[in-house]
Parts: C-alpha cells; sequence; structure tokens
C-alpha cells in the first residue's frame, strides 16, 4: 500500500483518526516526517507530521494541491444488499475502475438489510489509499421503487436477450451511465416483470458468474469501452 494517508482539514490544520494513525506507526514515520493526505474531495495535502498522539495525529500543511482528473461518462452503480464480504470485494473492485456512485438497495431476495454506511465508507478509504484515488465516490442508500428516475438504465437480468455491447451502441456519448446489480440471490419475478420498459436489460452471456464478478466485469467493459481510464 502506498504511503498515502486519509485526513480531515480542520482548522488549517489536517488530523488523522485511531486507523490512520496505526498506519503511521507501522511505517515507521516519526514527527517532522513529511507525509502526503487527502481528505477523498480532490484535495491533496504535502504535510509534516507535528504530533503523533495514541488515536490521533495532528499535521502541518506545506502544500494544497487540487485533483482535477474526471473519467467520462458518469458511471453509477446500483447494488442489491448482499453479504458483507462479497460486498466488500466488489465495493473495493468499483473504487479502483473509478466509479463515481455508488447507491446500495434492498431488493425483494436480499437476505440482508443494512442500517449503516460506515463499513462501507471504510473499505472506500482503504481502497481508495490503495489505488491512490483522490475523489471517493458517493455512496447512499437507495429506494427500488426510485429507480424509475435514473439515467441511462443497464440492469443485468439473466433472462434477457441481449448484450451490453448492443446496447452501449446505441447509447450516444451519454453524460451518465445507471447499472443496475440484482442481490446475490438475484431479482424476483415481480422486481423483473415491474421493471420500466425504458431499461436496457443485457445479459452477459453463457457463463455463470457470482454477484461480485458480474459487477467487476461490467464496470471493466464500460472503462474499456469508453476508454475511461486514459
Amino acid at each position: 500500500m502506498p504511503n498515502i494517508f486519509y485526513g480531515k482539514f480542520l482548522n488549517e490544520k489536517i488530523f488523522l483518526d485511531k486507523n490512520e494513525t496505526a498506519h503511521l506507526k507501522i511505517v515507521r514515520l516519526k514527527e517532522n516526517d513529511e507525509i502526503k493526505v487527502f481528505d477523498g474531495t480532490g484535495n491533496i495535502f504535502l504535510c509534516k507530521i507535528e504530533k503523533i498522539k495514541k488515536n490521533e495525529t495532528i499535521c502541518e500543511i506545506i502544500e494544497i494541491k487540487r485533483y482535477t482528473k474526471t473519467f467520462k461518462p458518469q458511471i453509477d452503480f446500483y447494488i442489491g444488499a448482499s453479504k458483507f464480504d462479497r460486498m466488500k470485494i466488489l465495493i473495493e473492485k468499483l473504487v479502483e475502475l473509478r466509479v463515481n456512485n455508488i447507491f446500495i438497495y434492498s431488493g425483494q431476495k436480499s437476505q440482508l438489510k443494512f442500517k449503516s454506511l460506515e463499513k462501507f465508507k471504510k473499505t472506500i478509504i482503504e481502497s481508495s489509499k490503495q489505488s491512490e484515488n483522490y475523489l471517493f465516490p458517493k455512496i447512499d442508500f437507495f429506494k427500488f421503487e426510485n429507480f424509475k428516475d435514473i439515467k441511462n438504465p443497464i440492469i443485468l437480468d439473466l433472462t434477457a436477450q441481449n448484450t451490453l455491447k448492443n446496447i452501449l451502441n446505441t447509447l450516444n456519448q451519454p453524460e451518465i451511465v445507471s447499472v443496475i446489480l440484482g442481490p446475490d440471490m438475484g431479482f424476483s419475478k415481480n422486481e423483473l416483470n415491474n421493471i420500466p420498459n425504458h431499461f436496457h436489460r443485457i445479459n452477459l452471456g453463457n457463463t455463470i458468474m457470482r454477484f461480485e464478478t458480474a459487477g467487476i466485469y461490467t464496470m471493466s467493459i464500460l472503462n474499456y469501452y469508453y476508454n475511461r481510464l486514459y
């Protein structure tokens, strides 16, 4: 993992929390050493370590840079609530692949219902540190009934006949692409029967993929098709 840290700006200083302070100690950094810190909103701080406490580190800001890279089109991922370990893998890889927004919804076949986003936010921070992603994707809960309002919805449906390639060829330089992934148990018949007509239903082929694999595969295709990472 690169020695880059996540911190919060307050009163002209940068503060590292308990977890980041532990990371700092593991890599044996000391007071007066210089480190790079980011806040998840695109700010990159070159800092000098001022004080290392038991559960907090205070840093003096030397220089501030702004991360301006954008990845187009915007890709939003809607994930049906599933087992946390599998969702964690998916979210880690979506962050590395520069997804813009992540929304978690409870499907009719979801076996879990999450009340807090804190574990997912921690996953985003760790994955962003590993991949030096300075602009965190937004993550929030979402209601299934609100899907009718999203832009360019592509739903992964095992019963569909169309392919992702065919659908992407019909989209004319979209600003936003919305991918809807069912929970690990899939969509219910009722959910599929009530999907609006304008949704693009796609099948990923004749290979059976696990929940997280299907999401990573789809995101990778979108990056390749739109040349997003260059």
